[in-house]
């Protein structure tokens, strides 16, 4: 294998960074307080950030820092605060997705390294062309993102490429998902989504009803696809889970560091054991395959089968469950009891007693029958093995100690070399002189974090009490950690700087406008004459359709809205399209169109999630004049215009979802050949209908609509955006 693949780990709390260590991952991702897409968990505080990164630059693990959300102008202060404690903590990048906040770093800490976060919806060559363009040193890709596109990236853009490998599958567009916030008014562009997707849903039109978790999409194992992606030039390898516990932190780091020091060879096992620690749906291989993605019957951990109850006796106190078992089960192990494809029940094992070769009885309060299968979704005995690993630094040893001088050790590690001198004076043995057996005894208790590999000792005859040893090997090692870390970071980091600077964010005041979105030009003579921009938002991409209303409606102020997933032969029509209407611009929905018109030419959309004054001011700088701010909750008295036309929807049906997948071939089980898609096929979520639109060039995506028309009260100074029914 030609250059090291970076295996990225997650941790929520200490105990999992620990485990990603001791389990062999390069790189470590994690958030401190709020101020991250994770912070509904115990994340770390701001506080420990000089000791989490001293402690992970001594096994040379880098530490990447998420700071993956939306901020408002009031919040700046607070997360500039911690990222300037950050940066001088030697952190190795920050994770980002706010784009005003990411642009404000790099002129104030002219070396930072920066992430784009796969929120900023990254999936394409003309995205990373401008990634690259800001200044961001690698995209975090979308997991939507196709094998074809990341070679088309690796191949025409220098920017280091991160992808998913294993863990949950958001069922919507990262960055895009807009149902949390709108339904429940929790952002997770906020760090705070509440996963309605993980509901149980009913999916219909007039003649159609099925109902389950219908939105909850299984977790994804790229294992099979690890190779491909190496070639691919992908340059780290990212494990989802800061949500999840250690044991499952140090399982998946183990397996992928065992498969990708092997050349990425891996055996049935290897799944195995990942299902254990968490199994949602039995993994699908991300969206390279054209796999069903959808776990309809549950949205929780189904562990791996292991057997089924053979017998239930029930007891006065406490039952008897007789499970036969392919498994070895021991105490503490977690098991959960299907009926069918229904899960009833959770027991932690207790009391156990092994019958048989593959018989166990186990006791509980819990009642269950013959026939229930018997999944394991704790294997306790190797969770504890893999938590119980430790990573050692290997450490040699120079030991001299003679009559009338001062001890003296010298250890070495990686390229670091440090030597201690005692602080007093060697005398000559009087009694019993100081063996090497006990000297090489005492050096050797390093602590957890070191292991002796070589030592030489040179001693005299004299003397020196194992507390005076023990002193020495102390200062020795408290002095080696320090010098390791410091030759880290001299090594890996440009010298720190910090610029003064003054961001001309000033409130203009800019006249009022108008914009209408609509999906085709039915109605357009009605509404012609009465707004400045109209935004064209076709569900069918269709050339000769788009040619026949341009020639039509050229000279009006026309911006078309296209998808915001698109792939290479996508964007092949685009620019036909855009070639054709000339006169006309484009309405911005992912970072990928601002390569395809000049500023002055293009509308920055609402999915473009602009939530602050220096969001604004950075595209103001770029000359974008149009700007429609996020449909998010959002303090819009916080917002200073800059001199640019700022646009709030007021009234419009919100798209809540964007869909790479199929849900018609998901709930329908037809192919692509017998489309059964129509305009009345809805999502329902209790008493909340949602639209199921379908917005094709070549390739689909879908779109989760509202049914129903959202108003709300328009700022002053604010210009307003509207949007038309069919």
């Amino acid at each position: 294998m030609g250059k090291r693949i970076e295996l990225l780990a997650p941790a929520g709390d200490f105990e999992s960074f620990k485990a990603a260590i001791n389990n062999g991952a390069d790189a470590i991702y994690l958030g401190f307080g709020d101020f991250n897409a994770r912070s509904n968990i115990e994340n770390f505080s701001s506080k420990d950030v000089q000791n989490i990164v001293n402690y992970a630059h001594l096994f040379h693990v880098k530490v990447y820092v998420t700071i993956n959300i939306l901020f408002n102008d009031q919040e700046f202060e607070r997360i500039e605060d911690f990222i300037n404690k950050a940066y001088f903590a030697y952190v190795d990048a920050f994770i980002v997705q706010d784009i005003g906040l990411a642009t404000f770093l790099i002129k104030k800490y002219p070396n930072i390294v920066l992430h784009a976060s796969t929120q900023m919806g990254i999936h394409n060559l003309e995205g990373a062309l401008f990634a690259k363009k800001v200044g961001f040193k690698r995209i975090v890709l979308s997991r939507e993102t196709p094998l074809e596109e990341i070679k088309r990236i690796k191949e025409n853009c220098d920017i280091e490429i991160e992808y998913f490998i294993q863990g949950a599958l958001c069922v919507a567009f990262s960055g895009n998902c807009y149902l949390s916030s709108l339904l429940n008014g929790f952002s997770g562009n906020r760090g705070k989504c509440k996963q309605l997707c993980r509901l149980p849903y009913e999916f219909k039109n007039k003649d159609l009803c099925t109902k389950g978790y219908l939105l909850s999409t299984k977790d994804f194992c790229m294992i099979p696809s690890l190779k491909k992606l190496y070639e691919s030039g992908v340059t780290s390898f990212k494990i989802e889970g800061r949500a999840r516990r250690p044991g499952y932190v140090a399982q998946v780091v183990n397996t992928y560091r065992k498969i990708i020091d092997n050349n990425f060879s891996f055996k049935e096992e290897d799944l195995i054991d990942i299902k254990k620690v968490f199994n949602r749906g039995n993994f699908i291989n991300g969206y390279f395959l054209d796999e069903k993605i959808i776990c309809r019957e549950s949205q929780n951990h189904i562990g791996i089968k292991i057997g089924e109850v053979t017998k239930f006796i029930k007891g006065k106190n406490f039952n008897e469950i007789i499970i036969s078992s392919t498994n070895e089960l021991n105490k503490d192990d977690v098991l959960k009891f299907f009926d069918k494809n229904k899960e009833m029940l959770v027991i932690t094992v207790k009391d156990l007693t092994k019958l048989s070769e593959r018989e166990y009885r186990i006791t509980s309060t819990n009642e269950c029958k013959k026939g229930w299968q018997v999944n394991l979704i704790v294997d306790n005995k190797k969770e504890k093995s893999l938590l119980d690993n430790k990573k050692k630094i290997l450490v040699d040893a120079i030991f001299e100690a003679y009559e009338g001088e001062k001890a003296k050790l010298t250890l070495k590690s990686y390229s670091s070399e440090i030597v201690i001198e005692s602080d007093f004076i060697i005398e000559r043995a009087k009694t019993s002189a100081l063996k090497e057996n006990d000297c090489i005894e005492q050096l050797s208790k390093l602590g957890e974090d070191f292991k002796l590999n070589k030592v030489i000792c040179k001693i005299g005859d004299v003397f020196i009490a194992k507390s005076q040893l023990n002193m020495i090997r102390r200062n020795a090692i408290e002095s080696l950690k320090s010098q390791i870390v410091k030759n880290y970071n001299q090594q890996n980091f440009l010298p720190i700087v910090k610029k003064n600077i003054q961001l001309n964010i000033n409130n203009f005041k800019k006249t009022p406008k108008k914009m209408v979105m609509f999906e085709n030009f039915t109605n357009f003579e009605k509404i012609k004459d009465k707004f400045d921009y109209y935004i064209y938002q076709p569900n069918d991409f269709s050339i000769n359709l788009i040619e026949k209303v341009y020639s039509k409606y050229r000279e009006y102020n026309v911006f078309i809205s296209f998808p915001i997933m698109v792939w290479l032969k996508d964007l092949e029509i685009i620019k036909k399209i855009i070639k054709i209407c000339k006169l006309w611009g484009i309405y911005a929905n992912n970072y990928y169109a601002l390569t395809l018109a000049k500023p002055d030419k293009t509308i920055i959309g609402s999915t473009m999630n602009v939530y602050n004054s220096y969001s604004v001011n950075f595209y103001k700088e770029l000359g974008y004049d149009n700007i429609v701010l996020t449909i998010e909750d959002i303090d819009l008295s916080q917002i200073k215009n800059s001199g640019v036309t700022l646009f709030q929807m007021i009234h419009y049906y919100p798209e809540y979802m964007y869909l790479k997948h199929c849900p018609i071939k998901e709930n329908l089980n037809v192919s692509c050949n017998n489309c059964q898609y129509n305009s009345y096929y809805e999502y329902k979520l209790n008493s909340k209908i949602f639209r199921l639109i379908r917005r094709k060039i070549l390739s689909c995506q879908f779109v989760l609509k509202s049914k129903n028309l959202l108003s709300r009260n328009k700022y002053n100074n604010f210009s307003t955006c509207i949007e038309l029914g069919e």
